[in-house]
């Protein structure tokens, strides 16, 4: 099978959607194919000029509407097949015409697709965790675009996600003739260097992006056997959002918080991380950046990039000021730390490639600028 990065998933969804051909993604859980498919979703709503609206957090009133003005809206539609019945897809029967023919009742969501200005994606999630009967019943649905006897509109893009087997889910076989009628990739973990860019863009905590960038395997790690929670990219996002709010040196809240949203050996090392602003005087390497050619712990030279790229992005400090960092670590030959410290600017701040291109004449700016253009 295929394997795909997070960057071409998206650009698989977006051709499979203008085709109208169904994919599925497959992959280790807690990497992202939920979110994946979300994010493509927005984007395509955004460039239709239409509201993007995920059926699954909207109120009953606000799906009346969305029912009631299609041609306003780009719908997500996200069915976690698991826990459906076969009964859920198809619809209920209903006795007519005096008992002598059935009328089945299909779900208010598959209405809205049969209507002729309504768009929006069909995402059947966790669709081989769900018993074959109800894998069998997305048949029509995935190739002949029908559920139950009513086309779905033209507009509609259709796919699914599942787990992989050494994930140990509990997957069931699907028909080899189910697998046949859509494409099928295998999403890959994203690298440190892409997760980041993810992180930035969806506000994850700066002082998790921070960690991960100077352990880079701590991003993602599953060990079936160690009785340790797992730890992965939605574990990650899980930890920032415990943690956001909480006190910068109330330490064992949030060891606490991150330990149980992922593995806890992992969590400790992160919290010891953070704890590094106990060791160096912020104010102190702002107003002199020499300082940090002395530092030798890679560690704290990771933490004070992470927190000059957060007080800039804040408005706290001047790009002078990060310029003055950047050349402090080139001339200690810290090449990665210069390059993360730029790409965590431009990730949290508008401002900064707009000072970077005034800056094009600086000898710093010449050598690192790939890492922006």
């Amino acid at each position: 099978m295929k394997q795909v990065t997070h960057e071409e998933l998206r650009t698989n969804i977006r051709h499979h959607y203008d085709k109208k051909i169904a994919l599925f993604v497959y992959g280790r859980f807690g990497i992202g194919k939920s979110e994946t498919v979300q994010d493509v979703a927005m984007d395509i709503a955004q460039k239709k000029s239409r509201k993007f609206v995920n059926w699954n957090k909207i109120s009953e009133e606000e799906k009346k509407q969305v029912f009631e003005n299609p041609k306003d809206y780009f719908t997500l539609i996200d069915i976690r097949l698991s826990e459906y019945d076969s009964s859920d897809i198809k619809g209920l029967p209903l006795f007519k015409d005096g008992n002598k023919a059935i009328e089945f009742k299909v779900p208010f969501w598959a209405l809205l697709m049969t209507k002729a200005d309504s768009d929006g994606i069909l995402f059947f999630d966790e669709i081989n965790l769900a018993p074959p009967l109800v894998m069998s019943s997305c048949y029509k649905v995935i190739y002949d675009r029908v559920i139950n006897d009513m086309p779905i509109n033209s507009n509609w893009g259709v796919f699914g996600a599942g787990n992989l087997d050494e994930d140990r889910a509990y997957t069931n076989s699907m028909a080899p003739p189910l697998k046949d009628r859509a494409s099928e990739v295998e999403l890959v973990g994203a690298s440190s260097d892409k997760w980041t860019q993810w992180a930035m863009e969806h506000g994850v905590e700066p002082r998790i992006i921070g960690f991960i960038n100077f352990k880079n395997q701590a991003l993602y790690k599953v060990d079936f056997n160690d009785k340790q929670k797992f730890t992965t990219h939605r574990g990650w996002e899980r930890v920032s959002k415990l943690i956001k709010g909480v006190s910068e040196d109330d330490y064992e809240t949030m060891d606490l918080l991150s330990s149980s949203a992922i593995g806890e050996g992992i969590a400790k090392e992160f919290v010891a991380f953070c704890r590094i602003s106990q060791q160096i005087d912020m104010p102190g390497i702002i107003a002199n950046p020499e300082r940090i050619k002395a530092i030798e712990e890679l560690s704290v030279k990771w933490f004070i990039n992470t927190a000059i790229s957060e007080q800039y992005a804040n408005g706290k400090i001047k790009f002078e000021k990060v310029m003055a960092v950047s050349k402090a670590l080139d001339e200690i030959d810290n090449v990665e730390l210069v390059a993360y410290l730029w790409k965590m600017c431009n990730g949290m701040s508008k401002n900064f490639k707009k000072e970077f291109l005034k800056s094009v004449d600086d000898n710093l700016v010449k050598k690192y600028q790939k890492y922006l253009i």
